[in-house]
């Protein structure tokens, strides 16, 4: 092609001719990639991506600074998430040559379960005691019942920790403290590795889920939201502080009894009250005078695995762009995706490439 006829240029006149600089067809196609790129509705931080690799559910993307972004794709919108997918398929990112190896650390599990026996139609089931313990000082049963529960499942609280978190509060009315909450917090989420937390839910019946967990040799964190001086031997209420709005009194259950016959038997409660530092209460006493929060696993307890995922319906709610947006109903609950398709949909899902 001659370039100057196509700018109706004459040859003869060379001074201008001099002027006019060929644009290799290289760098045209490549004005027209970054225009056709700039007409998705993309973020600007995959604007001029040069290729993406999309498994497991995370893309893989080299960005148009030589940098490599690793996103996952619950985190995407339905624009990034279709225009990544297009790269991946028009200019898909190997996989590199290196091999990263993670190596865990082995960290032994805390044995937590003392007696776990059955006679007759009696089950006892014993977890170990605290190492040390401890004598609430004012009212600061949130901060002491904690150290309680850890200490039993392998994680132990020194002091200085402890004294940090009650000098920076009121101990008559610790809970009133801006601090008070996120050092608590922090007295669990500080630990490595992390202790692990199991939360109950309304949906089980919250003695036979803390029946449950003690077998498995996890402690339980519960508290007394109301009085029961009535199970208690005379004058210890009195004595101590009792208040904290909904959490009333602090508490760790770290055993039980049952008699399956007659359908009761007893906790046993790990305080912090000197001369009452444990007792065992009987479930006719407990039943609408003590809640259960959360379980803690003994220290080096792996995580349990997570459940796979099946897809039992799914409907379209509405199109996205050149997607859809699904809603289905899973055995893990309910899940939207974007997907092009019902069978993509289905499949993400599945796969674990969804969000919520």
């Amino acid at each position: 092609m001659d370039i100057l006829k196509t700018f109706g240029v004459r040859r003869s006149d060379c001074s201008f001719a001099r002027k006019i600089k060929v644009i290799p067809i290289s760098i045209a196609a490549v004005l027209l990639l970054g225009t056709a790129a700039t007409a998705f509705a993309v973020s600007s931080k995959f604007e001029g991506a040069q290729k993406a690799r999309i498994e497991n559910g995370y893309a893989t993307v080299l960005l148009a600074s030589g940098a490599k972004a690793l996103v996952p794709l619950s985190s995407l919108n339905a624009e990034d998430l279709e225009w990544l997918r297009a790269l991946s398929v028009r200019s898909p990112l190997p996989h590199g040559n290196s091999v990263v190896t993670v190596v865990r650390e082995s960290v032994p599990v805390k044995k937590t379960i003392a007696v776990a026996s059955t006679v007759g139609p009696v089950e006892t089931v014993q977890l170990v005691p605290p190492n040390v313990g401890r004598d609430q000082i004012g009212a600061t049963c949130m901060v002491y019942a904690r150290v309680h529960w850890l200490d039993i499942a392998g994680y132990y609280v020194d002091n200085a920790a402890i004294y940090k978190i009650i000098n920076n509060a009121d101990t008559a009315e610790p809970w009133k403290s801006p601090s008070y909450y996120p050092a608590l917090t922090h007295l669990l989420t500080d630990f490595y590795p992390r202790p692990l937390i199991h939360d109950w839910t309304p949906k089980v019946d919250p003695f036979e889920w803390t029946r449950q967990e003690l077998r498995k040799g996890r402690p339980v964190l519960g508290s007394f939201p109301r009085e029961i001086w009535q199970a208690l031997p005379p004058g210890f209420v009195g004595k101590h502080p009792w208040s904290g709005g909904n959490v009333g009194h602090q508490i760790v259950i770290n055993g039980f009894t049952w008699n399956s016959e007659t359908h009761s038997g007893t906790f046993h409660i790990i305080n912090s009250w000197q001369g009452l530092m444990e007792f065992d209460l009987k479930t006719e006493f407990a039943k609408g005078a003590m809640s259960v929060e959360q379980s803690l696993s003994p220290k080096g307890e792996l995580p349990d695995r997570a459940e796979q995922i099946h897809v039992l319906g799914i409907r379209l709610l509405k199109a996205v762009g050149k997607t859809n947006l699904y809603e289905a109903e899973t055995n893990n609950g309910v899940q939207r995706v974007v997907a092009p398709d019902e069978d993509s949909a289905r499949g993400m899902l599945e796969s674990g490439e969804s969000s919520r």
